[in-house]
């Protein structure tokens, strides 16, 4: 009767194993936080031409602007927190 699973032959195998699924948990990490980062890229944009676009309406409407303030709220994008840039720019009166 033979043992399979057993021995120095085996111990390799398995350490060639683990090393290569560790290799592609790698490459999908580093995938993802592309992917993440590009998505995030776009969100951006699009938030900033969404302001730009209704600049006036955020503006002069409490309660879009209050609206708008909040939704940025609760993606942990703070508008008011820069006194430079874009977002300034569309608080300036």
């Amino acid at each position: 009767m033979h043992r399979r699973g057993v021995g120095a032959g085996t111990i390799a195998k398995k350490k060639l194993a683990k090393a290569k699924y560790k290799e592609r948990g790698t490459v999908l990490a580093e995938d993802q936080l592309a992917q993440m980062s590009k998505q995030l890229d776009m969100f951006k944009t699009n938030l900033e031409e969404f302001a730009s676009k209704h600049k006036q309406e955020i503006r002069k409407n409490p309660e879009f602007r209050v609206q708008f303030q909040d939704m940025c709220a609760t993606i942990g994008v703070d508008p008011l927190a820069s006194g430079k840039g874009f977002w300034s720019e569309i608080w300036q009166e």
